[in-house]
């Protein structure tokens, strides 16, 4: 009899018990490095702290640079271009950084983060400028190149800036660090408080500026556009939310220095 077909079939069923013998050694090795890749390396373990000494960082850094500004140019003039040197320099740390681990849908912009951005953006300053005396209206001193440069140009850059590093990249971390271990709200709550901190330490530092803004202002719109980008988490509301901001300040300042 011809056995010579037989041959084959016995050559594959030894080669299919190697290669199970073969799965069953490296099955427990495939396993242990699964798990480690989903976020159990010493790496990750150890290093978690490094993004938000980065943000520190960049805090410091810039409010030193900022401070060293107010000592070449003394006044509200100095007050103004320290605060927004140092507000370049943590918005372009906070870019920087977002755009590294920026959760996705974050950059995204909806109609309605629109319509919140501007409606918000008109009543902030609106409510602030009924306190802020002279009838009700701000006003700045007087409408000069000096005006021109740092009380309208200088404004944009501190609330765009800030709200990219504290809003964007500080909230985001936080709940980063957060999320896995607390309830959603809870996790919301805390990165927008953490937030609205970072946004109003360089304010209060660099407050007296040309643009005659009070200090409580940009302060709750620190929180305004903190609880903003946690409810949404998208950041494009926010920005919105700044430049109506920043532009109805302005207009109002005008309107005060015109009727004063």
């Amino acid at each position: 009899m011809d056995t010579a077909p037989a041959e084959p079939s016995r050559r594959s069923r030894r080669e299919a018990r190697d290669a199970q013998t073969v799965d069953v050694v490296e099955a427990p090795a495939r396993l242990t490095a699964s798990r480690t890749s989903v976020g159990d390396r010493p790496a990750q373990r150890n290093g978690w702290w490094i993004l938000p000494a980065l943000a520190v960082t960049a805090l410091v850094v810039g409010v030193v640079v900022g401070l060293l500004v107010t000592v070449a140019f003394d006044g509200a003039a100095g007050h103004s271009l320290g605060g927004a040197v140092a507000s370049v320099i943590v918005g372009i740390a906070g870019i920087a950084l977002l755009g590294r681990f920026r959760p996705e849908g974050f950059l995204s912009l909806r109609g309605l983060d629109v319509l919140w951005g501007v409606v918000l953006g008109a009543i902030l300053p609106f409510l602030a400028g009924i306190f802020a005396g002279g009838g009700g209206w701000p006003a700045f001193g007087a409408l000069s190149p000096r005006w021109l440069v740092l009380g309208m140009f200088v404004p944009y850059i501190m609330i765009g800036m800030l709200t990219v590093f504290a809003s964007g990249f500080v909230l985001t971390l936080t709940l980063r660090v957060t999320e896995p271990r607390l309830p959603g709200v809870w996790s919301r709550a805390i990165a927008a408080v953490v937030a609205a901190v970072a946004f109003a330490i360089i304010p209060i530092v660099f407050r007296g500026d040309v643009s005659g803004m009070p200090v409580a202002l940009p302060v709750v719109f620190g929180v305004a556009a903190g609880i903003f980008v946690a409810l949404s988490r998208r950041l494009w509301g926010a920005i919105v939310l700044g430049i109506v901001f920043t532009t109805v300040w302005i207009a109002m300042s005008v309107a005060g220095f015109v009727l004063a």
